[in-house]
């Protein structure tokens, strides 16, 4: 049995999606596929690869969950690992049979935060016919609009309802796309950590909630760019209030000609330029290589 879910980067509403601003997030081209095969072992054998082939998980559980051979994997990871199989266990009983083989297959690096946890959360639900939302919730925690996008094939709005959220399927095709640029800032952000610290925060306020949300569905209709990057500082702006932080254009990148957001936690993974032909020599020059154009890095 083979199964497949998409990446994911989240355009708006960072942070304040958790507490129910209706959010714009985008499927990735690369995802993360999970292969189950059934055997007559007595344990669960998990392997886990990462985009060049090598293993970065390899090791074997009893029908205790508990590791009893470990070739790869820190031991975090691999407690981790543990508590989602006990998970799988409240809500597919016995889901293992007599054994099981895994194996996962990323098509990006760890580090790029398009989500590894994610995409698996998702293949496993898939796979057991479960309710991604509650085994998110009850692992890894999250708002859930990764998941959303791991099942789709297109932008969505997102919305948090427990494990029913709203989901809304759009088209984000704007006609300025060939000028925008997804630039990686070579520091894996944990989304984990960034959730609890937000929490610590005080509630957003209503108004606050209400202009992310509009810029959001602002998103689909403009037509130039100056448009665009005009609606990206704004939520830059009001987003650094509410954190207490300064945006990373301001930060890193001054002297950039056009308009940065950061996506999803701040500080590191992935940003969004709108800038021009030159853009790429820019981040290059300043030693953030990978570069992807909008066309080869979103799903559509």
């Amino acid at each position: 049995m083979e199964f497949y879910s998409h990446g994911k980067l989240l355009l708006t509403a960072e942070y304040a999606v958790l507490e129910g601003v209706k959010a714009l997030a985008v499927p990735t081209k690369r995802g993360q596929g999970l292969s189950v095969e059934y055997t007559h072992t007595g344990n669960i054998i998990w392997q886990s690869s990462t985009v060049d082939g090598a293993f970065w998980i390899d090791c074997v559980f009893d029908f205790n969950f508990n590791c009893i051979i470990v070739r790869k994997g820190s031991t975090a990871i691999i407690e981790q690992l543990a508590t989602i199989l006990k998970t799988l266990d409240q809500l597919s009983p016995n889901f293992f049979a007599k054994g099981i083989r895994v194996q996962t297959d990323l098509e990006f690096p760890r580090d790029w935060g398009l989500g590894s946890s994610s995409t698996l959360i998702n293949n496993l639900a898939k796979w057991l016919n479960i309710n991604p939302y509650q085994l998110l919730e009850e692992t890894m925690g999250g708002s859930g609009y990764d998941i959303a996008a791991a099942q789709s094939d297109t932008a969505l709005f997102y919305t948090r309802n427990n494990y029913e959220p709203t989901i809304a399927y759009v088209s984000f095709s704007p006609p300025f796309k060939d000028n925008l640029y997804f630039v990686h800032l070579k520091q894996k952000q944990n989304s984990r950590t960034a959730i609890e610290g937000f929490k610590e925060r005080k509630a957003i306020d209503s108004a606050t909630k209400k202009r992310l949300e509009e810029i959001g569905a602002s998103f689909l209709s403009i037509t130039t760019q100056s448009e665009f990057d005009a609606l990206l500082r704004e939520h830059e702006e009001i987003t650094a209030a509410f954190l207490g932080q300064t945006a990373v254009q301001e930060r890193l990148f001054p002297d950039f000609k056009g308009q940065l957001k950061s996506l999803g936690a701040w500080g590191g993974d992935f940003i969004l330029a709108s800038g021009n032909e030159t853009t790429v020599d820019y981040f290059k020059a300043k030693g953030y290589p990978t570069i992807f154009k909008f066309t080869d890095f979103i799903l559509r």
